[in-house]
This record gives C-alpha cells, structure tokens and sequence, in this order.
C-alpha cells in the first residue's frame, strides 16, 4: 500500500465532542474581533459548566492556557481562502482562516484570575458565546518551537 493510498482511507466515524463551557469577549459579530488574539489584551470570560469545574482544581499555577473553541458560525465547506491584502490564496489547512472543515479555534491565553467556575483572562478574539471544546496548560519548554517559519 503506498502512503497515498492510505491517505484516501479515511474512518468513517463520527467524532463527539461537547462543549465543556463558553466564551464570553462582548463580540457581537466576527468583524467586531480582533485579527488575532495576540493584539487582543481585552479581558474575557470563560464560563465553565458546573459538571466540569472540579477539573480547574489548581488551574491558577498556569499564567497561559491553551484554549480550543468551536467556531460555531464558520463556514465549514470552505477549503480555499483569499488572504488579505496582496498575499496568495491559501488552503485553510495552510491558514489560521476560521472557516474549515472542523472550525476548531486555538488561542494562547494569559490567565488573569480564576474564581468559581470562571475563568478571567486577555487573548482571545472570537465571539461572544463561542463554545469551549478544551482547556490546557502551556508549558513553555514542551510549546515553543523557535526554529518554526511560516512563509507568509
């Protein structure tokens, strides 16, 4: 079997994933947010669903976390995407375009304050109302990658 051929088998399962908590950033509609989280230092909110919150336990020795949310209003036939400006079209699986197949957003947060089931933090720059997939710690050693370069 050569590596395309395996590449076309695909499973054919369904994958369940449910929302753990939202987001709350005040944004109404996509052109309200930010280009990127980074240039985003506005204070958010994610609210994490009372079946979920015994899992926070010790979540404040983190000062980042890793947010992974659904872009729930992404078009998710979209395969090609215009870049801005005079750069060359790209595929999305070449972008950070939140319209994909699977709109699966990833943020690198700063963690201000964490209290009873919500977390305060600044980076993010989706919807208000945008669903939480995960929650993850990052840890600088393991996540940076200083040798990474991106063409664009």
């Amino acid at each position: 079997m050569t590596d395309t051929t395996r590449l076309l088998t695909i499973p054919s399962e369904t994958i369940e994933v449910r929302p753990i908590g939202v987001i709350r950033t005040g944004f109404e509609h996509v052109k309200d947010c930010p280009m990127s989280g980074r240039r985003n230092a506005t204070l958010s909110r994610i609210e994490v669903a009372l079946e979920y919150q015994s899992a926070l336990h010790n979540i404040e020795l983190a000062s980042h976390l890793w947010v992974l949310y659904w872009l729930h209003k992404s078009d998710r036939s979209a395969r090609v995407r215009q870049a801005r400006g005079n750069q060359v079209a790209r595929g999305v699986f070449a972008s950070r375009a939140p319209n994909r197949p699977n709109p699966i957003g990833l943020s690198a947060v700063r963690l201000v304050e964490y209290s009873h089931g919500i977390l305060t933090i600044s980076g993010l720059d989706c919807i208000d109302g945008t669903p939480v997939v995960d929650l993850k710690p990052v840890v600088p050693k393991e996540d940076a990658c200083p040798e990474a370069t991106i063409g664009w």
